[in-house]
C-alpha cells in the first residue's frame, strides 16, 4: 500500500469541495451543523485557490486512489516569515480508517515542511485527540507540548520538525 500526499489543484476543486461534503457530516455529531436547504453543507473553498500562499489543500492517496485530504496552513504568514504551519483539516474516508494510512499522511506533511507544527482537536471529539496524540509523540519522539484552551475547548499539539 503506497500512501501519496497529492498538491489539490485548482482543476480539481470541485473533487476537494465533495469530499468537503463527509468532512462536514462526520463533523456533524460534533458541530451539530445541519444541512442546507438544498442537502449540502454549503463548503466553499474558493479561498484555497484565491491567491493567499498560506493554504495548502492535498489529497491523500491510497494506491492510486483518494481516500482522504489534509490541508497545511501557514498560520500568520502575513506578519511571520516563519509561520507555524498547522493541520487545518484532515480527513480519511470511513472505509480507509484505522489500517495506518492517516498516521502515514499526517507524518509525510510533517516532512514537507521544516517548520514549527500545531495541531487541534475539538474537546468532544475523542478519537480525534487520541489519533493526533499518538501520531506526533511516534513522530517527534515524546517532543511535543499539549495544551488546552478553555475558550475554544481544543486541545493543541505543537512541536517542529527543524
Amino acid at each position: 500500500m503506497e500512501i501519496k500526499l497529492l498538491p489539490v489543484t485548482v482543476q480539481e476543486k470541485e473533487t476537494l469541495s465533495n469530499m468537503y461534503q463527509f468532512y462536514y457530516y462526520d463533523f456533524s455529531r460534533y458541530t451539530n451543523q445541519d444541512l442546507n436547504d438544498d442537502g449540502t453543507f454549503g463548503v466553499n473553498i474558493d479561498f484555497y485557490w484565491g491567491g493567499d500562499p498560506r493554504w495548502n489543500p492535498y489529497f491523500i492517496l491510497s494506491s492510486g486512489v483518494i481516500v482522504g485530504f489534509l490541508v497545511v496552513l501557514f498560520e500568520n504568514l502575513d506578519t511571520d516569515p516563519d509561520p507555524t504551519h498547522v493541520i487545518y483539516d484532515f480527513m480519511i474516508l470511513k472505509k480507509y480508517r484505522r489500517n495506518g494510512i492517516g498516521r502515514t499522511a499526517a507524518k509525510q506533511a510533517f516532512e514537507l515542511f521544516k517548520a514549527h507544527w500545531k495541531v487541534a482537536q475539538m474537546e468532544s471529539n475523542t478519537a480525534a485527540i487520541s489519533f493526533w496524540r499518538k501520531v506526533i509523540s511516534e513522530y517527534s519522539k515524546n517532543n511535543y507540548t499539549e495544551r488546552y484552551r478553555e475558550d475554544s475547548k481544543k486541545y493543541i499539539q505543537e512541536f517542529s520538525t527543524k
